[in-house]
């Protein structure tokens, strides 16, 4: 299988909601791919974060666990608006169309962050991480016996 999607790349996808965690979301939110996992059956998974330009869901992001994409680097990358990649607020999710509806769409990648970005998501991963080892609930299907 050709892996459509790498470390860094913003893709399309239905990110589930707390209230069902191993459902697709209702409606597609950009996430960001933090990185690619193969489990021990060699099943891929997708470790990604959700983006969001909701004031409200950005004052619900607990202090230090958020990173702020300026209107102008967003441009830069292709996209549109400001936002907010929420480190805390994670789905590790199989690259399948359920999840990731336009998987197969040359279109899949909307946008790819550069070096310093990546970085930046990856240290500010690193410190959550340190702060809170279990600091958050990771949604998604099930990954044993799925």
């Amino acid at each position: 299988m050709t892996i459509p999607c790498r470390r860094g790349d913003f893709v399309d996808c239905l990110f589930p909601f707390a209230e069902r965690p191993s459902s697709p979301g209702p409606m597609r939110h950009i996430a960001y791919v933090q990185t690619l996992l193969r489990l021990p059956d060699g099943r891929l998974r997708v470790l990604v974060m959700l983006t969001t330009t909701s004031p409200k869901m950005i004052t619900r992001i607990p202090e230090g666990l958020a990173l702020a994409v300026s209107a102008e680097k967003s441009v830069a990358m292709g996209m549109r608006n400001a936002f907010v990649i929420d480190v805390h607020r994670l789905a590790v999710l199989p690259l399948e169309p359920t999840w990731f509806p336009d998987r197969h769409d040359n279109h899949f990648v909307l946008a790819r962050a550069d070096e310093a970005l990546r970085a930046a998501v990856t240290r500010r991963y690193d410190e959550m991480l340190a702060r809170y080892p279990c600091p958050v609930e990771v949604l998604g299907p099930p990954t044993r016996g799925s």
